[in-house]
């Protein structure tokens, strides 16, 4: 996702220009009804599909391909209010998802699957289902437990009743650890019977799955309640074959979909630790993280953010310019008022975004304000300017990837805290290297590197800052070559040492460049720093 966000944010302009045409002409086309308005329409939708195939972004390219199916498919037609809406709300959450990618949130194609199925429903076409662009190996080299010639021995149709018993729990939202618990017990017979047959690896995973649905964190979505439906009709047919069923081959595409499930769980029971690893779908985003980015993406995207601030910002320097008159010259009671109903409309408009504790601060000044009057506002001019540069402060704070309320520090500071860091930490590397080649240059004059080792450990210090421990670890290591080998050693390194040690730092200074959005292939640097320190070790 690192390198596809990277790719992304360099076409990202260009990609929410041609959403936004798409957009305008949708509405031109609900307004006048004329055929050259869709037409222009499906040219911006191509235009937009050039570009994610050009990303190898094969979700966004599916959503444009069913966009534009439908569009040719309802040409002929007048194209009804079902669809503009549906085309509509497609435009409006496929900007969500390329702002949240550019943003390094991480999110999955598997978020696009409902937006697709709207399209295709249009056209009255079968919903794909959720793990459509999931890649697994359905194969893979599996320890099978010896058959149980007593598991089959038991009434199968008592089985399907507890699983069906748990299926109509959770679509009754009746709860969710019963009703999984109840299929679970249903299940674990179908498993140990199924036992030496054809069809142990899908009851296998099954139990994984089910295992997975209980986490907390997992939504039951009426796509998944679907998918629970169809594995409804295996059980059914284990009954009515009387456990003949298990030396059949199970669907793939029903496997596929309950791999998923088992992909996006956290490894809290030994069998969906055993499936992830058998698997190899253990390492991918979860779905806690998928959670966090459906709600993100069902509200505003950081445009409206950006335009919901930008409007505040005016309305916070108009505040800011009557303060400004209130203490140079005019404390006239029109101005007094005006700039209390600037304040209470400010606070309106931060509740509305969410920013409750912005907006309570802003209410409680105008509370004040309203107190002491006209005639006390001079006393009370530093506390007033105060409290705007603290909801100033917070309004800024929404242009940076949406709202977060769990930070303890506030976004604008940690995002210019994070420039300052990398900044430095820049310049630190270019200096190293320049000691390093005077080093050479003098043919090995410790001196020219005796500060080296503090500048490689306060950069260290400055990526455990940025949470990449990993790379602190590759800077401390070279701190300790410069140690042993240029300072304290008899012999200075050889040539090989000396270039794979410039290696090693134009390496981790590409990765600081990429970390500020300037390059990409930071994977492909720290690789190459690794590779690099394999050789100082020798």
């Amino acid at each position: 996702m690192s390198h596809f966000a990277a790719s992304l944010n360099l076409v990202k302009s260009e990609l929410a220009n041609a959403l936004d045409q798409a957009a305008v002409q949708l509405d031109a086309y609900s307004e006048n009804g004329s055929s050259d308005s869709l037409t222009l329409f499906l040219e911006e939708i191509q235009q937009v599909r050039g570009t994610f195939k050009m990303l190898d972004f094969r979700a966004g390219e599916r959503i444009c391909e069913e966009l534009a199916e439908t569009g040719r498919t309802v040409r002929a037609q007048a194209v009804s209010e079902s669809v503009l809406s549906t085309f509509t709300q497609a435009i409006v959450f496929l900007k969500r998802y390329v702002d949240a990618v550019a943003g390094g949130d991480l999110v999955a194609p598997s978020l696009l699957i409902p937006t697709i199925n709207d399209i295709r429903k249009q056209r009255h076409e079968k919903p794909l289902p959720e793990a459509y662009f999931f890649l697994v190996n359905l194969r893979p080299q599996l320890k099978a437990p010896a058959a149980d010639a007593s598991a089959g021995s038991f009434p199968y149709r008592r089985a399907r009743q507890l699983y069906q018993l748990g299926l109509i729990g959770l679509i009754r939202n009746e709860g969710r650890r019963g009703p999984v618990q109840v299929m679970q017990r249903a299940i674990k017979r179908f498993e140990k019977a199924s036992r030496g047959g054809a069809s142990w690896p899908f009851w296998y995973v099954t139990m994984a799955a089910l295992d997975a649905l209980s986490q907390d964190e997992y939504e039951i979505t009426p796509q998944r309640l679907s998918l629970l439906g169809a594995l409804d009709r295996q059980v059914r047919k284990v009954q009515e074959s009387e456990g003949k069923a298990f030396g059949e081959k199970m669907p793939d595409w029903l496997l596929k979909e309950l791999l998923y499930l088992v992909a996006l769980a956290k490894d809290e029971t030994p069998a969906i630790q055993q499936v992830q690893q058998q698997f190899h779908v253990g390492d991918g985003v979860k779905e806690s993280h998928l959670a966090a980015a459906r709600q993100q993406l069902a509200g505003p995207d950081q445009s409206a953010f950006d335009s919901l601030s930008e409007a505040l910002q005016e309305e916070l320097q108009s505040v800011k310019d009557l303060i400004d008159l209130l203490e140079r010259t005019d404390t006239s009671e029109a101005n007094f008022n005006e700039l209390i109903d600037s304040l209470s409309r400010i606070s309106d408009t931060l509740q509305i975004a969410n920013l409750n504790e912005a907006a309570e601060l802003t209410k409680r000044l105008c509370v004040a304000l309203k107190a002491n009057g006209v005639d006390g506002i001079q006393a009370h001019m530093s506390a007033l300017a105060d409290g705007i540069i603290r909801i100033e402060q917070e309004m800024r704070g929404m242009t940076q990837s949406g709202l977060d309320h769990s930070s303890l520090v506030d976004p604008v500071s940690l995002a210019e805290a994070r420039i300052a860091v990398l900044s430095e930490s820049m310049t630190a590397m270019t200096l190293i290297k320049r000691a390093i080649g005077s080093y050479v240059d003098s043919s090995g004059d410790p001196l020219h590197v005796k500060n080296i080792g503090k500048s490689l450990h306060d950069v260290a210090g400055s990526l455990i800052f940025l949470e990449r421990s990993e790379v602190a670890e590759l800077l401390h290591e070279l701190e300790i070559f410069v140690a042993r080998k240029m300072l304290e050693a008899d012999s200075k390194p050889g040539e090989q040492q000396l270039e794979a040690f410039a290696d090693a730092i134009t390496a981790i200074e590409y990765f600081l460049d990429s970390m500020i959005g300037q390059s990409t292939g930071s994977d492909d640097a720290l690789k190459l720093a690794k590779e690099s320190l394999i050789i100082l070790r020798d």
